[in-house]
């Protein structure tokens, strides 16, 4: 029997994402007094400069909207990072036989040397989310921490795969 079962997950804005957005616009703002003192006003050139400076601020400002889609097909998990609803990025694949260990991010099966991998992944809305999972996956050798916030259904697949190596608490 094939299984297929996907999320998606919006990532939570945080001070950064609106820090970053304030300086978008400030940065916008700087940029259109430039283009008003250094372009000549003749020729509607200070108005294309405008439009060019709006639509970049705009374009940077909705690049901060970011989902994520968890897929899993038959023992691969694939991760997608989703980037204001149009652009897919692929962010990590593994296998369920990878995986080590998998539990809940607030069990006791969490510790410091899991929170220090050399490749972490976070594909999740917040650290905060009470349904955030962590998976230590041997990735050709590499120690990856995947963090993911997977459904029941999902749960339920990765537990018949996994068996003893995934804690659900």
């Amino acid at each position: 029997m094939d299984i297929f079962l996907e999320k998606i997950v919006s990532k939570r804005k945080g001070l950064k994402e609106y820090l970053k957005a304030v300086a978008i616009v400030i940065a916008a703002l700087f940029a259109a007094m430039v283009a008003t003192f250094a372009l000549p006003p003749q020729g509607g050139i200070v108005i294309i400069g405008y439009v060019a400076i709006i639509y970049g601020a705009k374009y940077f400002i909705t690049n901060l909207n970011v989902e994520y889609e968890y897929s899993i097909t038959n023992g691969d998990i694939d991760i997608d990072k989703i980037i204001n609803q149009k652009k897919r990025k692929h962010l990590y694949s593994t296998r369920c036989k990878d995986i080590e260990l998998m539990a809940k991010l607030s069990s006791s099966k969490y510790n410091e040397s899991i929170a220090k991998a050399p490749l972490i992944i976070k594909a999740i809305s917040s650290m905060d989310s009470p349904e955030v999972y962590f998976a230590v996956i041997n990735s050709n050798g590499k120690k990856v921490t995947l963090y993911f916030e997977p459904n029941e259904k999902m749960l339920k697949s990765l537990k018949t795969m996994l068996g003893s190596r995934l804690t659900i608490e």
